[in-house]
């Protein structure tokens, strides 16, 4: 299968990883074993000046676009509650994923396809320790530990994510 190249207005170059400390339903909570539970993925387009978040479940994949205005922000922010977040770039690899890769496709061999990475993780605590290791910068370090960020932090995450987009 050829591939098709895409403008970068369409297909983001960064994306914000996100490790969930909870999981959508309690018995995932009780089956995930580490810190994090789930992990979702989110990123800025500049061609469509919006947020697009990247949530695969075990109900479904959801995708949805959040206008860059304030009020997604507020949202944003949210969906980051308790969490831990990595910024990392779009692996550009010319090879084909590996197919055990496609086995169980859940939460982490979903984003580990998005990101294009060449990684074996089956946890989420894998995928993150992975993402540091592979050019992943944590972006939530002033958030660490305060369950209700002021709006101070609020504003500032949202800064720092529109910049680290563009």
């Amino acid at each position: 299968m050829n591939t098709i190249e895409l403008p970068d207005a369409i297909e983001p170059l960064e994306w914000f990883v996100v490790f969930h400390r909870q999981a959508p339903t309690r018995l995932l909570s009780l089956l995930a074993f580490g810190e994090f539970k789930h992990v979702s993925a989110f990123a800025y387009v500049p061609g469509f000046k919006a947020w697009l978040v990247y949530d695969a479940q075990l109900a479904g994949t959801r995708l949805f676009l959040l206008p860059h205005r304030d009020t997604s922000k507020a949202v944003l922010i949210r969906f980051m509650d308790n969490c831990a977040v990595l910024k990392i770039a779009k692996q550009w690899n010319s090879h084909a994923m590996p197919w055990s890769s496609r086995l169980g496709f859940y939460c982490v061999p979903a984003v580990i396809h998005l990101l294009g990475l060449r990684c074996v993780a089956v946890r989420p605590d894998a995928l993150y320790r992975h993402i540091l290791r592979n050019g992943g910068i944590r972006v939530d370090e002033f958030r660490q530990h305060v369950q209700r960020p002021g709006i101070a932090a609020r504003s500032e995450l949202g800064d720092r994510a529109a910049a680290g987009a563009n």
